[in-house]
């Protein structure tokens, strides 16, 4: 009679991923502004890590794995007026492009009605001076109306993005915002540009070994909300219009990586990385973390060896997320497979398997199953 094979080692046919929207480079516009310093009457901070992330962001749109022509790109630091910032816009009936990106790094403030506003300098932050001394988000996705792009996506990073979803001009256009209606986008000590910017330029530079060949919106907003909220920064907001969560707007660094040894390490940060930020997800996070080290395991078991030392790691990491996220029987199962596999390749002494075998003790315990096991104390996993 057949035996049941391991579940690390298997995994069911999956669909085709969606194919992504590669807009053409010639057909393709972005406008970048900054806001870093404030000057009389403001009372803002100053912020030049904003002018630093639309130089980095620039450099990644119009790179080798950008997908923009330099000459469609315009960026701007500390416009003095709404006007400089929306003569930036391509021209009001103008030939149809495949995309429009507007991006904005600086201080959001609320205005009337809490009605947020993108700061400039000068701009007065109270809620009557507001919206006249700074460039109110609705004039933007006024401005964006008469452009022709089958696509348009505005990405703001700065505090109350959030409020940008609340704003009827902005019914047809792709959101990203780096901070919720009541947030505040922060920018950590020590960071070279601010907190949400510098997270994403992380994710392009590393790349995501087991995505697709470009990077669209959705695949970038999946790994930022994991990535922001384990660096203790707010949890972002997107918004898709149609189907416009498929746009891409870079090659992927790191495509065609997944089984390699830096992808799959990559791959198991941002699984443990999913796992500790449950506190925002709750179980659901804590399930596909454990169906992502699943997968790490059996694509580590195929391409460097059942019996590599990454290959065991990679199968405790999975038994673990298992039993944490509420299937304790079933941890307990495959660490019994995974210590039993692991014995016979190292010294009885090995870190890694007495951290493995501790794990069985713990899951054996809180699965109520009686096989023995050595007895030890659960540490980290």
């Amino acid at each position: 009679m057949p035996t049941e094979q391991p579940a690390q080692h298997f995994r069911a046919a999956q669909s085709p991923p969606w194919p992504p929207i590669v807009p053409a480079p010639g057909r393709s516009a972005a406008v970048l502004i900054g806001t870093a310093t404030q000057v009389v009457p403001s009372t803002l901070p100053q912020l030049p890590q904003a002018a630093a992330g639309v130089t980095a962001l620039t450099a990644e749109l119009t790179g080798p794995y950008g997908l923009f022509d330099p000459s469609t790109v315009h960026s701007r630091v500390d416009p003095p007026t709404p006007a400089e910032v929306l003569r930036l816009l391509p021209a009001p009936g103008g030939e149809r492009l495949d995309l429009l990106l507007f991006s904005f790094s600086g201080h959001g403030v609320r205005g009337p009605g809490d009605r947020l506003c993108l700061a400039l300098p000068g701009t007065v932050d109270d809620g009557n001076s507001a919206e006249h001394t700074a460039l109110p988000v609705a004039t933007v996705f006024q401005a964006l109306e008469s452009v022709r792009a089958r696509h348009k996506v505005v990405v703001l990073d700065c505090c109350f993005a959030g409020r940008a979803l609340d704003a009827p001009e902005a019914a047809d256009v792709h959101l990203l915002a780096a901070a919720g209606r009541t947030k505040r986008a922060r920018t950590p000590e020590g960071y070279p540009q601010t907190g949400f910017t510098a997270t994403l330029l992380r994710l392009l530079a590393e790349g995501v070994p087991d995505g697709p060949e470009h990077l669209d919106l959705t695949t970038l907003h999946r790994h930022l909300d994991v990535a922001l909220p384990a660096a203790g920064l707010p949890r972002p907001l997107q918004r898709a219009f149609g189907d416009s969560g498929d746009v891409a707007l870079f090659r992927n660094r790191a495509h065609g990586t997944a089984g390699t040894r830096p992808g799959l390490l990559a791959r198991a940060r941002f699984a443990e990385r999913l796992k500790a930020t449950a506190a925002t997800g709750g179980r659901r996070r804590l399930r596909h973390a454990a169906a992502l080290f699943a997968a790490i395991a059996s694509d580590a078991a195929a391409h460097l060896g059942p019996t590599d030392p990454d290959t065991l790691r990679y199968r405790h990491a999975h038994a673990s997320a298992t039993g944490a996220a509420g299937e304790p029987r079933r941890a307990h199962a495959l660490l019994r497979e995974t210590v039993a596999a692991w014995e016979p390749t190292v010294p009885p002494d090995d870190p890694g398997l007495a951290a493995a075998r501790a794990s069985l003790d713990v899951w054996r315990d809180r699965a109520g199953a009686t096989s023995p096991s050595p007895t030890a104390v659960e540490t980290g996993t």
